[in-house]
């Protein structure tokens, strides 16, 4: 379906090489290394998930209702119809960043959880699984047939898989620079309120108690009565 994205122009792409290698080697890739200020500052900038500005056709193009569609308000000086979207292979390198926190559960939560995954609250949990299946599902979507081969070493008996094949890549980094270009305020469209007249989408009581346990921690934890978007 047509993105709003690179103003619906055709995204390019290219041939490229994956560096699919066990080791990282002397001089890993920044996101290979281990955690560091320099390495947060990395995927922080390539997972740059502001809302971006869509129109009340892109909206209809994903079919999506513009009734309950989030609407800008007009203090970010874009007009009074202009709605809020995400491009979504932000999320999903924001998930996978979560994922790679989790590997290095002590170094980002340790003093939070001193005790361990076992310790962390449901929120936590949520995240993490909704984070999973998310990956799950935009890798069985696309389901990339590109096939790699074998190749024998002298490191071990059995064939060796060799994953340094060329994939059609997209261009990312067009990609990057539009988000960069158009997105809004975060912290602006977090302190944005449902004005009067907007119906809220019913939530099921569980995410509630979850999402916001001192205002909804009364509600009863198997109550589905909403979705749990």
């Amino acid at each position: 379906m047509p993105s709003p994205v690179l103003n619906g122009e055709d995204i390019s792409f290219s041939n490229r090489r994956m560096d699919a290698t066990l080791f990282p080697g002397d001089n890993p890739n920044i996101f290979r290394q281990e955690p560091s200020p320099e390495v947060d500052r990395a995927w922080s900038i390539i997972s740059d998930t502001r809302p971006i500005p869509i129109s009340r056709e892109d909206v209809l193009s994903i079919g999506k209702d513009p009734a309950m569609a989030v609407k800008l308000s007009p203090d970010f000086g874009l007009g009074d119809d202009v709605y809020a979207g995400r491009i979504d292979v932000l999320h999903q390198i924001h998930c996978l960043n979560a994922l790679r926190m989790e590997a290095y559960f002590d170094y980002y939560y340790g003093e939070k959880y001193p005790e361990g995954f076992n310790q962390t609250d449901e929120k936590h949990r949520y995240h993490l699984s909704h984070c999973i299946y998310m990956l799950l599902q935009n890798i069985l979507c696309r389901a990339n047939t590109d096939i790699y081969t074998h190749m024998w070493t002298d490191a071990v008996g059995h064939p060796w898989p060799d994953f340094n094949i060329p994939h059609k890549c997209t261009n990312f980094r067009a990609i990057l620079e539009w988000q960069r270009g158009h997105g809004v305020d975060e912290h602006m469209f977090v302190d944005m309120r449902r004005p009067v007249d907007q119906q809220p989408h019913r939530m099921s009581s569980k995410f509630k108690k979850v999402n916001d346990p001192e205002r909804f921690g009364h509600l009863e934890d198997n109550r589905y009565d909403g979705e749990n978007a």
